[in-house]
């Protein structure tokens, strides 16, 4: 029976046909597995442009750029500025990861500060665990705070269907008190936002600000590995 399924396999492939491979996805948690997607439509990998969330425009600059001394020493800085009606975020990010032969290890994990102003003011602050070593998830949380609401904000790197995390973040979940409310999923495509049912406004507003500024950044651990 083994020999008979790969020869049909081996049909296949010899035919030209294709057999699908699901795309990667970001595991989620329970409470959002079977809520809808908002993508970040139009949104493409330059520096600056615009694009659409829920029907909204998004203008958007950014950037990334390392510095290596001696090859000893990389030092990391990226930046984001977006502007959503009268809603706007600027985030500031900075790290260093040292080489010694093959071996690359953190100096200094990245540290991310953004301020949103507008309607809704606040601001967020992420930071990469100090112990992350070479070869290891690069796991980050932090704590966004805009009006009355506090939203903390924690990496996932697992996927689905694999029992394999990836070393930088597949996305991020954010929480109220433990609770999940909302997931920003990168990997799969352009950006994507879930959130629960029945979030206030004021919830759904600052879920959406922490969401742009993490969905715009240009990762170091990604774009400048």
């Amino acid at each position: 029976r083994l020999l008979a399924t790969l020869l049909r396999g081996t049909a296949l492939l010899a035919a030209g046909c294709t057999i699908p491979i699901q795309a990667a996805r970001m595991a989620l948690p329970p409470a959002l597995e079977s809520a809808p997607a908002a993508r970040f439509e139009g949104l493409g990998g330059g520096r600056s442009g615009g694009f659409t969330l829920e029907g909204e425009a998004v203008a958007f600059q950014r950037m990334g750029d390392a510095l290596s001394l001696f090859d000893r020493l990389r030092l990391d800085r990226v930046a984001v500025e977006f502007t959503r009606g009268a809603h706007r975020g600027r985030c500031d990010g900075r790290a260093a990861t040292g080489t010694a032969g093959v071996v690359q290890a953190p100096v200094q994990p990245l540290e991310l500060s953004c301020r949103f102003s507008g309607p809704v003011e606040g601001e967020l602050v992420l930071r990469e665990a100090r112990l992350a070593a070479a070869g290891t998830r690069q796991a980050r949380e932090g704590q966004a705070r805009l009006g009355g609401v506090v939203l903390d904000v924690r990496s996932e790197h697992a996927l689905t269907g694999t029992p394999l995390p990836l070393a930088q973040p597949a996305g991020y979940r954010l929480m109220i008190q433990g609770r999940d409310v909302a997931a920003l999923e990168l990997v799969g495509g352009t950006p994507g936002l879930r959130r629960v049912a029945g979030l206030d406004a004021a919830t759904q507003q600052a879920v959406t600000q922490v969401a742009l500024a993490l969905g715009l950044l240009f990762d170091p651990a990604v774009t400048l590995g």
